[in-house]
């Protein structure tokens, strides 16, 4: 049996293969559900249908993983796509999750029905990451600590500090896109948005939305204030110099 590649797909031995196969034929995709701790949920089929990545959820309840692979699924089929610390606010209600890549060395643990299905590991996958309550990742110093069991983060790279996603908007100036000045003053106000200013204007004729990512890739060194809390700022002299960290003045109502 070949898929629509002209791929040949594996023999199914039974109902729960034979229902898997035509799951990814006639939907696109098809979702495991596994009981265990953690329970976790993923996809089969993105891949092999449209070159996107499997997706993995871990800790929360099935049905609800379910739903959101499914979601994830329904933007891919009309053409969208995620990828690796992109994030996304249309998976959970309420909540932003975020995307990272899952490193292979775990495929043997999670992925032993895709593997049969790939007839290898030749698959890549995104693991949808959810916050906690308090719309912080795992790596946030202030994760709730009773969910980090829940939701084992299946990626090494550590150097992403933002719990924002590579692709949120953030606004600068259009000194620091168009003239590569430095950013020397960031804000990071009560709503969770950022401004990464030069410190030359901030009219509003000057702004400019942009991603985090693109903000990050001018200038590394702004990882180092990935952890500064909302409703905060942060200034220095120039790029090297140490920050300086204060909180936001707040107006106050009448």
């Amino acid at each position: 049996m070949s898929d629509q590649n002209g791929r040949t797909l594996p023999t199914p031995a039974n109902d729960g293969d034979r229902k898997l196969l035509a799951d990814v034929r006639g939907h696109g995709w098809h979702v495991i559900n596994v009981i265990s701790e953690p329970a976790f949920s993923y996809s089969i089929g993105l891949y092999e249908n449209y070159g996107h990545p499997e997706v993995i959820v871990f800790g929360l309840d099935l049905n609800v993983m379910h739903r959101m692979i499914n979601a994830i699924g329904d933007q891919i089929k009309e053409g969208g796509s995620f990828d690796d610390l992109d994030e996304s606010d249309d998976v959970l209600e309420g909540y932003n999750v975020i995307f990272r890549t899952v490193e292979m060395k775990h495929y043997p643990e999670y992925f032993g029905y895709a593997h049969w299905f790939y007839q290898g590991d030749r698959f890549p996958v995104l693991q949808c990451i959810w916050p906690d309550s308090l719309h912080r990742y795992p790596w946030h110093p202030s994760f709730n600590q009773s969910l980090a069991a829940h939701q084992p983060v299946l990626s090494d790279d550590r150097s992403w500090r933002f719990q924002a996603g590579r692709n949120r908007a953030v606004f600068t100036t259009k000194p620091v896109t168009k003239l590569g000045r430095p950013v020397l003053l960031v804000f990071h106000d009560e709503e969770g948005d950022w401004q990464f200013q030069c410190g030359t204007t901030n009219k509003q004729k000057d702004m400019q939305l942009v991603s985090l990512g693109v903000i990050f890739e001018r200038d590394p060194t702004l990882a180092q204030v990935a952890d500064l809390p909302e409703g905060w700022r942060a200034s220095r002299s120039a790029v090297g110099a140490e920050w300086q960290r204060e909180p936001m003045e707040q107006e106050e109502e009448e």
